[in-house]
């Protein structure tokens, strides 16, 4: 492999990493932010009013620069994209949050990797090699250890279910997005595709919220507005544009398969913050994670 095409291949696998961390301590700013009684479609408008600011001025900023003009197809599918993402899978991932752990939410949504190759394999006839194979053998049956264990954290199954089931509907909408954004992203670049469907998403959620909730939702006590505020800047604006990047870089298939270690940074943040259970069970399945995203990660040249 050529330097440069090595310093890029690099730089996109930061961006996987660090977009993912972010994105592993979603479920526990939201499960924090449940504890002062707010449900899941007001704490989800409040993060999109908090980050709404920020990707209109980036969406301004962008008007000012020699960027090509998008057609009038490319915008609705930006605008399409962003609505599945963003709120869409957010809102199914939310809901799911208010009756399983932060762990379990991670496991399930962290299925995305699989269901991105199973598109890309049998849709767009997308060969799966025997490294990403072996990658995926390995980590999910890590996640299979740390999911047995978690299951017992909800004594009701009828409500681990109903969360697991919504989580899974999240899952299933996140994974078309990657696929199809890994398509879109190369022709318009990840600083406008991210700016214009973040954009789309605020306004879908919001304007959803104040439809079913009213106005009366917007009000809450003063940490649930910290916590949305973060959620916003580390769990939304930095993880959106720095994961965009590095599908951009290395395409959706591995973006997903290398995002695979996300349950087990939540799985510790839990442990740290929320005091979910964490035993060697979990570890032994946190490592065969590590194991199998090591294993994808030695990209042959």
């Amino acid at each position: 492999m050529k330097p440069e095409l090595s310093a890029q291949y690099t730089k996109g696998v930061l961006c996987i990493v660090i977009g993912t961390c972010c994105f592993a301590a979603k479920g526990i700013l939201i499960k924090l932010a449940y504890r002062y009684g707010i449900t899941a479609t007001p704490l989800l408008m409040l993060r999109m009013l908090f980050a709404l600011p920020f990707y209109l001025s980036v969406a301004l900023w962008i008007q000012t620069q020699p960027y090509h003009s998008l057609s009038g197809r490319q915008i609705w599918q930006i605008i399409g994209l962003g609505l599945l993402s963003y709120y869409v899978s957010s809102l199914f991932d939310f809901m799911g949050l208010e009756y399983i752990s932060a762990g379990l939410e991670r496991l399930i949504l962290y299925v995305y990797p699989t269901l991105v190759l199973l598109i890309l394999a049998f849709v767009k006839h997308k060969k799966i090699s025997s490294v990403e194979k072996l990658s995926l053998a390995i980590a999910y049956s890590g996640m299979l250890l740390v999911f047995i264990h978690d299951i017992n954290l909800n004594n009701s199954w009828q409500l681990t279910s109903l969360g697991s089931g919504l989580v899974l509907l999240s899952t299933i909408s996140f994974a078309t997005f990657i696929v199809l954004a890994g398509d879109m992203i190369p022709n318009v670049g990840s600083l406008r595709f991210t700016a214009y469907g973040m954009l789309s998403a605020c306004v879908g959620v919001i304007a959803h919220n104040l439809a079913i909730e009213g106005v009366a939702s917007v009000s809450q006590p003063l940490p649930v507005y910290g916590l949305a505020l973060a959620l916003a800047v580390f769990c939304t604006l930095i993880p959106s544009f720095l994961m965009n990047e590095g599908i951009r870089i290395i395409g959706s298939g591995r973006a997903a398969i290398m995002g695979i270690f996300g349950p087990v940074v939540t799985l510790f943040l839990g442990a740290l913050i929320l005091n979910e259970s964490i035993g060697p069970i979990q570890l032994v399945g946190a490592a065969l994670v590590l194991t199998g995203v090591a294993l994808l990660g030695r990209k042959k040249a």
